[in-house]
C-alpha cells in the first residue's frame, strides 16, 4: 500500500496544472452533491472557477501569494458573488462553493499520491480565503441595494396611491359644503378650511415624495402578497362607493358587473390598490362616459376586466402603458398607477394586458391564479 507524501510546492503546481481540467470536474461533482437544487449545466456555473484555479496554479509555481492579482482578475469573486445574487443563491452556498474548490484540490492532490501541507496549503487556503469575503462582501452589498431600492420604490408607490382617495375626499368635503344651508354653512366655514387647508397640505406633501423618489430603480418585486379567498363583487362595490365624488366630478357611470358568488385567491389589500388604480385611470379618461367592471371564474384562474369607454390609447403607447413613468403628456399622472397594478398582478403569479382601439375605449384585463395553481408552483 502506498502512501501520500509531502511534495514540493512546485510539484504540486505541475500536478495541478496537468489536472485543471479534472480540478473543476471535482468540484462540479461535490457541488452537484451539496447543492442538488441548482441547474448545473449553465455556463456561469464554471465561468469563474477555472481562473481561480489557474491564478492559484501560478502562485504555486512562483512560490508565494500574489493577492494583487486576485483584484485584476475579470472573473473576480465580487463578480462572482453578485452574479449568485442572481441566480438565487444564499451567502452559505456561495461560500460552500469556494469551500468546494478547496476540497477539489485537496481530492486530486491525494489521488495523486500527494498531501496538500505546508506552505502549498497556505497558499491554496490564503487565495481561497479571501476570494469567499470578496464574493460575500459584494454578494452582501448588492442584497442590501436591492432591498432598499425596493423599500424606496414600494414608497413611491404607497405614496401614489394615497393621492386617489385624497382627491376623493377633498371633492366630497366640497360637496358637503354646498349641500349645506348659507347659515350653518357660515357657522362651519372655518371647519371646513382647516379641512381644506390640510388636505393640500398632505397633496403637497405627497408631491414631494414623489419628486424626490422618481428614479429608475433595479429590477425585484416590491410586493409579497398574503394570499386568502376573496368576494370579489363586494371589494369592488366598496371601493367604487369610496371614489364615487372622482367619479361623479367627470359624469362616468360605473357598473359592477362582477358574479356576486365569484371568489379570488389573493391579497385583498393589493387587489384594492389594483382596481383603485384601474378605476383612477378609467375615470380620467372616461369623462360623460360608462365604466364597466366584469370577472369570470376559468376554472380557478380569475380574468377580470376594467372597460372604459373613452378616448383609448394610441396605438404606439399600448406596448409601454405598464412601464414605470410612462405617461400621457396631456395628464398630470405621474407613470406609476399602472406600474403599480402590473407589478401587483405578476407578484401574484398572474399576469396583465390591455386592449384598446383609439376612441372607442379601452379594457384593461389582470389573471389571477387559482389556489390549486399557485400550490403547484
Amino acid at each position: 500500500m502506498s502512501f501520500a507524501v509531502d511534495r514540493s510546492v512546485e510539484e504540486l503546481a505541475l500536478l495541478f496544472e496537468s489536472e485543471q481540467e479534472n480540478i473543476i470536474t471535482e468540484w462540479r461533482s461535490q457541488l452537484a452533491r451539496v447543492l442538488r437544487t441548482l441547474s448545473l449545466d449553465k455556463k456561469t456555473m464554471t465561468d469563474h472557477m477555472p481562473a481561480v484555479v489557474a491564478e492559484i496554479i501560478c502562485e504555486l509555481k512562483a512560490g508565494k501569494d500574489q493577492s494583487d492579482a486576485l483584484l485584476q482578475s475579470p472573473g473576480s469573486p465580487p463578480v462572482h458573488g453578485v452574479q449568485r445574487f442572481y441566480d438565487g443563491l444564499d451567502v452559505a452556498e456561495v461560500v460552500a462553493e469556494y469551500n468546494l474548490l478547496r476540497v477539489a484540490f485537496i481530492t486530486i492532490a491525494e489521488r495523486n499520491g500527494f498531501y496538500v501541507v505546508g506552505q502549498a496549503a497556505m497558499i491554496i487556503n490564503h487565495r481561497l480565503d479571501e476570494a469567499v469575503r470578496m464574493a460575500v462582501t459584494a454578494f452582501a452589498a448588492h442584497q442590501t441595494q436591492i432591498r432598499k431600492a425596493q423599500q424606496e420604490e414600494h414608497l413611491s408607490f404607497i405614496v401614489h396611491d394615497i393621492r386617489t382617495p385624497l382627491n376623493a375626499v377633498s371633492l366630497l368635503v366640497d360637496e358637503l359644503s354646498l349641500d349645506l344651508d348659507d347659515a350653518i354653512l357660515h357657522d362651519k366655514m372655518e371647519v371646513f378650511e382647516i379641512i381644506r387647508r390640510n388636505l393640500q397640505r398632505v397633496e403637497e406633501l405627497t408631491q414631494k415624495m414623489l419628486a424626490g423618489s422618481m428614479e429608475a430603480t433595479p429590477e425585484g418585486g416590491a410586493f409579497r402578497p398574503r394570499r386568502r379567498h376573496v368576494e370579489l363583487w363586494p371589494l369592488v362595490q366598496r371601493l367604487i362607493r369610496d371614489l364615487e365624488p372622482v367619479a361623479s366630478k367627470n359624469a362616468v357611470r360605473v357598473s359592477n358587473d362582477i358574479p356576486r358568488s365569484l371568489t379570488i385567491f389573493a391579497d385583498a389589500s393589493l387587489l384594492t390598490q389594483v382596481l383603485q388604480n384601474l378605476l383612477a385611470n378609467a375615470y380620467k379618461y372616461a369623462v360623460n362616459s360608462q365604466v364597466t367592471l366584469s370577472a369570470r371564474d376559468d376554472s380557478g384562474t380569475v380574468t377580470c376586466l376594467v372597460k372604459d369607454a373613452g378616448s383609448g390609447i394610441p396605438p404606439e403607447m399600448l406596448d409601454k402603458v405598464f412601464d414605470k413613468w410612462a405617461t400621457d403628456q396631456n395628464s398630470n399622472g405621474t407613470g406609476l398607477g399602472l406600474a403599480i397594478v402590473k407589478q401587483i398582478i405578476e407578484a401574484h403569479g398572474g399576469t396583465a394586458h390591455v386592449v384598446s382601439t383609439l376612441g372607442e375605449g379601452a379594457t384593461f384585463v389582470f389573471v389571477i391564479p387559482g389556489q390549486e395553481s399557485i400550490a403547484q408552483t
